[in-house]
């Protein structure tokens, strides 16, 4: 009896290792994806909810919009190429960064500060 249970112990484990999902559980075959993320911020460090965040693929001039989250936050998974990256949100200057590259399997991350223009900041001064 005692072999019996030790064999069929040893099979289990054996079995759970060579499953398509591993003895942990987790699919192995899932993908990591190549992509973009970042935060956008005002120049307090405040989140800035609702930017529109354009991404440009250079090879193909294709683009992608993304809108960031309550946290300020954006992500887009993307094909390796090298990508040109613009942040924009009522009330603020527009910023862009070029040629960021996206990696096979790997995460570029772009974070943006974007400022007032200066027409407002001289209202708030006087």
């Amino acid at each position: 009896m005692k072999s019996l249970v030790a064999f069929t112990l040893s099979w289990l484990l054996v079995a759970a290792m060579f499953s398509p999902n591993g003895a942990n559980g987790q699919d192995t075959t899932r993908k990591f994806r190549s992509g973009i993320s970042g935060r956008v911020t005002d120049t307090n460090g405040a989140v800035i909810v609702r930017a529109r965040i354009t991404i440009v693929a250079r090879s193909t001039g294709g683009n992608l919009i993304r809108t960031t989250n309550d946290e300020g936050q954006y992500v887009s998974d993307l094909d390796p190429d090298t990508y040109d990256v613009v942040a924009e949100a009522n009330g603020f200057k527009t910023a862009t960064r070029r040629s960021i590259p996206v990696f096979r399997e790997a995460h570029s991350y772009v974070d943006f500060v974007l400022n007032q223009p200066d027409d407002v900041i001289r209202r708030v001064r006087q």
